[in-house]
């Protein structure tokens, strides 16, 4: 998809309604699209700046976020480059890189002890402030080492989206309640837990899914027992399964919990895994069983909307085709839909009959059917 028609879909993806919360991820992953990068980064902040939460593509180093908030948050960074704190002072728009494309960045220790270990070499960041100007947080897109520095482009396109962008955020809509959910791409996550409650095991997504859940990755989450950060969810898992395994209880299938927060459905399907004790193998002091474990499987599902934004931006269509595919699917006539759009009627019969030939397609029945295939193919990775 070109450029521009990517721009038309993310501004389109900001139109939705969403909870930001749900929002952000979705476009973060679009973004790409838009402005390739390596991982795509969103800080939510007060009007003075402070970091109130942030959400990061692909696994979250729990250490080492830990690491950057003790040492370099407003601290050390301001050895290397502006503190996070500086964002209260800057305008909206994008900010230049070329402040980091020094040696003295390069060989900083923010650098070697932060950014480095997450693959991360050189940035394109966007200030936020809503039309009032109040600071609503920074946009990060990264690139890792290899990958070409952000274009005079990159930052032309960057910048096109910040205004509808933050008149969506600043909005701090709810969301629909009560909307379909489909499992998101991302793979499900794994943890493996003591009777008692202490992870053990946990696959490398789990934390980011975790901090999602309990209302968002933050300093203060960090801080937080591994139990909690999830908020109520593995608190819940925990009592379930330790209720399930209580002695003499049947065998039951495995105990599935959901729990509908601002960034999605998160779901837990758990169960108890029988210990074996293999001919050979230690078991600790003599005569001990192996210990029994609890295992979880947690899953974020997000709004169906969001779904079928991605599979519309998967269409071989113009941006107007994919509006008015985007009003087919959900079962508008196209008698109403160029007056919803604001184009005549024979402009809607004219990308109608373009985008059905450019998916060869005969009919809306068809073009549903699909949508909805390419939604079930990408749904749960």
């Amino acid at each position: 998809m070109k450029p521009t028609a990517v721009l038309h879909a993310l501004q389109a993806l900001c139109q939705q309604g969403l909870a930001a919360d749900t929002l952000v991820p979705a476009l973060l992953e679009a973004l790409h699209g838009l402005v390739p990068s390596c991982r795509n980064l969103f800080d939510w902040t007060d009007a003075q700046g402070r970091l109130l939460r942030y959400y990061i593509e692909g696994p979250i180093d729990v250490a080492l976020a830990r690491l950057y908030f003790d040492e370099f948050h407003n601290r050390r960074e301001a050895e290397a480059m502006l503190p996070f704190q500086a964002l209260s002072q800057l305008p909206a728009g994008v900010r230049s890189q070329d402040d980091l494309q020094s040696d003295g960045f390069y060989e900083s220790a923010l650098y070697h002890e932060i950014w480095r270990p997450q693959g991360f070499h050189s940035r394109l960041e966007a200030v936020l402030r809503g039309p009032g100007g109040r600071l609503l947080g920074s946009l990060v897109l990264y690139r890792g080492p290899g990958e070409a520095a952000f274009s005079a482009n990159d930052v032309w396109r960057l910048g096109s989206l910040l205004p509808m962008l933050a008149r969506t955020l600043e909005a701090d809509l709810p969301g629909q309640a009560d909307e379909p959910h489909v499992p998101a791409p991302d793979p499900a996550e794994t943890l493996l837990l003591t009777p008692d409650g202490q992870i053990c095991h946990a696959s490398a997504g789990a934390w980011r899914w975790l901090l999602m859940a309990g209302g968002g990755a933050s300093r203060d989450a960090l801080s937080r027992p591994a139990l909690a950060l999830g908020g109520p969810l593995l608190p819940q898992a925990l009592a379930g399964l330790q209720g399930r395994s209580a002695p003499g209880s049947a065998p039951a299938r495995p105990l599935v919990i959901s729990l509908d927060r601002p960034a999605g459905r998160f779901v837990v399907t758990g169960q108890r895994l029988q210990a074996m004790a293999l001919p050979g193998a230690g078991s600790g002091q003599a005569g001990d069983p192996p210990q029994p474990l609890l295992q979880l499987s947690l899953r974020r599902h997000e709004p169906h909307r969001v779904a079928l934004e991605r599979a519309l931006r998967s269409l071989p269509v113009t941006p107007g085709q994919m509006a008015v595919c985007r009003a087919l699917y959900q079962g508008q006539a196209q008698a109403g839909i160029g007056q919803r759009l604001g184009v005549a009627a024979s402009t809607v019969v004219d990308h109608v009959r373009k985008a059905y030939r450019a998916l060869d397609l005969n009919s809306a029945h068809e073009l549903r059917a699909l949508l909805d295939q390419r939604i079930a193919l990408t749904a749960g990775g």
